[in-house]
């Protein structure tokens, strides 16, 4: 009896023992009441966030949350979210607490996002809480605009590209048989071609084609002599070109000189020109004078004394 006793009390030990063990390693897990640091955050919207939920900083973990209790204003409302750190852990005031999940089956977690300041909140402040983005529905959006990308645009494309194969097939069923009648009849005006071409081939017939070739390849040569002979006189004009253009160069100012001279020669002949008609017109009278009388008395001519020649002498 006294052994059965020995036998309880060392297993009722062992229990007990466990049962510590087992409470001080939730303690620890948790991180300890009295070991943490509360923060406030506020949220309007909490989907996914539970007690327990984890804490990460920078995505270590680092605590977890201890309490949700909404909480109504004067226009909506919203929710307080307490969140237990580690005792000392240090965030700058301008931190963002930051709803997060990593995938579509990850869990949900409360991030901070490190700030910049040099300053840091004390235990009991108010986090900066900011909502992250909602996996499930970015899902439902992209899913909504493939809906509706295929209700406007896709199902529309496949209706028409179905009746374009529809007429296609329906053209095919009529068109398809006249189609082959006619490539029948080019295969056999083919195969009568090839019949009669042997004929067609024969030594007079491959002697013509022979002197065209020839005929062709002198044309060709004659040609690249043409091309030669053009681009030599390309050149020649070229060079007379410039020849040219270096002497009007060189005799500018004689040619200048020229066309001044010749400008006002042709002015004063302009000048004189009615002086210069006027006196042609007399002696064209003259002449005419002239030619009259000597038809009328041919023997004027013959019997005409020399014009006396009056001097000082002679007065």
């Amino acid at each position: 009896m006294k052994r059965d006793n020995i036998n309880y009390l060392a297993v009722g030990s062992l229990v007990i023992i466990g049962f510590l063990l087992l409470l001080y390693m939730l303690y620890r897990l948790t991180g300890g009441v009295d070991e943490n640091d509360a923060y406030t955050v506020y949220y309007p919207n909490v989907g996914g966030l539970g007690e327990g939920t984890p804490v990460t900083y920078e995505g270590y973990k680092i605590g977890s949350v201890s309490g949700i209790w909404p909480e109504r204003d004067q226009q909506r409302t919203r929710y307080r979210i307490e969140i237990r750190v580690r005792d000392g852990w240090r965030i700058p005031k301008d931190s963002v607490a930051r709803i997060y999940s990593e995938g579509l089956l990850a869990e949900t977690v409360i991030n901070i996002d490190e700030g910049s300041s040099s300053e840091f909140l004390q235990p009991g402040d108010r986090l900066d809480g900011v909502l992250g983005a909602d996996v499930f529905a970015a899902v439902n959006n992209v899913a909504n605009s493939v809906n509706r990308m295929l209700q406007s645009d896709v199902r529309p494309l496949i209706e028409n590209l179905n009746s374009r194969i529809s007429h296609l097939g329906e053209q095919m069923d009529t068109r398809l048989p006249q189609i082959l009648d006619g490539l029948q009849a080019l295969v056999d005006t083919m195969q009568q071609a090839a019949g009669s071409l042997p004929r067609m081939l024969n030594a007079s017939t491959e002697a013509k084609v022979g002197r065209i070739v020839s005929n062709s390849e002198e044309i060709s040569g004659n040609l690249l002599k043409l091309s030669q002979g053009l681009l030599e006189t390309r050149k020649a004009a070229d060079t007379l070109l410039n020849q040219s253009g270096s002497t009007v160069t060189e005799n500018r100012d004689d040619i200048r000189r020229a066309v001044t001279a010749l400008r006002l020669s042709l002015e004063e002949l302009s000048a004189n020109m009615e002086t210069i008609l006027r006196n042609l017109e007399g002696a064209s009278h003259n002449m005419n004078e002239f030619s009259r009388q000597i038809r009328q008395n041919p023997a004027a001519l013959l019997n005409a004394k020399p014009p006396r020649e009056q001097g000082v002498g002679n007065e």
